[in-house]
């Protein structure tokens, strides 16, 4: 009888070390470094118009500008992890000239007009025509964060019949800055 006390309280005593739980934390801290990132990519890096005839002088609302592929606006892709706006401006005040002409070449950046052709970047633009300047011109407000949020511009030139043949290149700049 002995024995089987003695069996009964070691199993017993087994039993209750067993259902004691055992166990240990440690603790990691995991941390994260996010910057302000925005980055914007054209898809397109030129954009030009002939004027060959008097019908391309005379177009009442100016020729749109095309690529090499004949396309006829400039798409871009904007990735960022804040909303954003995009502005536009003439990167001088007057296109620069290559030629042998030597009168009538200062042609003001106010030849060519912009718009906004598609815009899905969540932000708000209008569709309307503007005429580009030195200063910089709002053409998309409130884009939203992400990756690539696409939109394109046009341009279009009207520069009347004062200017001597040759060939007028203008900078046009595109920011997107975080809000």
């Amino acid at each position: 009888m002995k024995k089987l006390l003695f069996a009964a309280i070691a199993a017993l005593g087994f039993t209750f070390a067993n259902a004691q739980p055992v166990q240990d934390q440690s603790h990691l801290l995991a941390s994260l470094c996010l910057e302000n990132v925005i980055y914007m990519v054209p898809q397109v890096d030129m954009m030009g118009a002939k004027f060959q005839n008097a019908f391309d002088y005379s177009a009442p609302f100016g020729k749109e500008l095309e690529d090499l592929w004949g396309n006829d606006v400039s798409p871009f892709w904007v990735s960022s992890n804040r909303n954003f706006n995009v502005t536009i401006k003439a990167g001088s005040p007057y296109f620069f000239y290559f030629g042998t002409g030597t009168g009538n070449n200062l042609m003001p950046a106010g030849v060519l007009d912009y718009k906004v052709a598609s815009n899905f970047t969540g932000g708000l633009s209008n569709g309307l025509w503007h005429q580009l300047g030195v200063l910089d011109q709002t053409i998309i407000s409130g884009g939203e964060y992400g990756f690539m949020k696409p939109f394109s511009i046009k341009l279009r030139a009207t520069p009347g019949w004062n200017y001597t043949g040759g060939v007028y290149t203008m900078d046009v700049v595109l920011t997107a800055t975080q809000q």
